[in-house]
């Protein structure tokens, strides 16, 4: 396709991350995606802090997780209650986000702990909108997998670590049982022609990194696509970040609005839901300034000690 020969070109040769070719084709998977990215990228490169547009947004439903991974702080030091975000609030995100395109219904907790899940899938459906879910696994399994497909689900994406020692070591709970489960979701996807997509991930750092020619050769056949994300650190940032203008809009489950899926306790405070409706607060004063930071170079502290481990072949997605 167009659009994908036009991204693969835009990865390699613009991004310099050719690694993430695959990813853009799944986040722009159209003309139109397309034209808004480029649209909120030129506005950035220009400096017009006020006219970004608000094309996803990443909802935490629940802030709720039935794991307590070792590089994640839930279920640790999260720093805020651990809740869930009430359903018609999130269909009220929905109405009010005229040019939306896409939906991450997830952030912190695990998504599959939240009780209206599907009926929230399935709203993102009836709006026209892409919708993406990343879980842990735990709660999955073929049948599950295909009350997710019947919502109209676009991917749902398996996170699991390394070999089982890295894993179990990571996560606290032996992976077998996950990638069996996987397995059921696997087979129900192909039996019966379900449209929605079946990918894995793995969180790499340099102490699992030389499990990713082996993880790859495991579990490409259970899955359409198989990534590998730098794991977030504390460490000091040397450029600025896409994300503010990237026409992404977080919210936590407790109502909070950030922009950015790596603050976790919604530090950078930039606005909440009780403050106006998501277009008016993406492009409302604090954001605004938070780009001008960025463009200059003067970073919050949050942003200032963000940074991401350095595993070859495996690009930063924050720069």
């Amino acid at each position: 396709m167009l659009t994908d020969r036009l991204l693969s070109a835009v990865a390699s040769r613009y991004l310099g991350k050719p690694d993430l070719a695959e990813f853009l084709s799944i986040r722009f998977p159209d003309l139109p995606s397309v034209l808004s990215g480029a649209r909120n990228e030129v506005a950035r490169l220009l400096g017009w802090d006020g006219s970004a547009r608000l094309t996803t947004l990443n909802v935490e439903l629940t802030s709720r997780c039935n794991a307590a991974c070792s590089y994640c702080d839930v279920n640790r030091q999260l720093g805020r209650p651990n809740q869930d975000l009430d359903l018609s609030l999130y269909a009220r995100l929905l109405e009010c986000s005229p040019t939306l395109e896409a939906v991450l219904p997830f952030q912190w907790g695990e998504p599959l702990l939240y009780p209206a899940l599907d009926e929230a899938l399935a709203l993102s459906t009836r709006r026209g909108l892409r919708s993406y879910l990343t879980t842990n696994g735990l709660l999955l399994d073929g049948d599950r997998f295909r009350q997710l497909a019947a919502t109209g689900l676009d991917r749902l994406t398996v996170s699991l670590d390394g070999d089982a020692s890295d894993h179990l070591a990571r996560r606290g709970y032996d992976q077998t049982a996950v990638i069996e489960q996987l397995a059921e979701a696997r087979q129900a996807q192909m039996r019966d022609g379900l449209k929605t997509k079946l990918d894995i991930s793995m969180v790499v750092d340099e102490s699992v990194a030389a499990s990713m020619p082996d993880f790859r050769k495991r579990l490409s056949p259970l899955c359409d696509r198989l990534q590998f994300i730098p794991r977030m650190i504390q460490g000091e940032r040397t450029q600025s970040c896409r994300e503010p203008s990237r026409g992404v809009l977080v919210v936590l489950s407790d109502g909070s609005v950030t922009t950015c899926c790596a603050d976790v306790r919604g530090e950078l405070a930039l606005g909440h839901l009780n403050d106006g409706d998501p277009a008016s607060l993406y492009n409302g004063p604090r954001w605004r300034a938070l780009r001008k930071q960025h463009r200059k170079g003067d970073l919050p502290v949050t942003c200032k000690n963000c940074a991401e481990c350095n595993v070859p072949g495996v690009s930063p997605r924050f720069s």
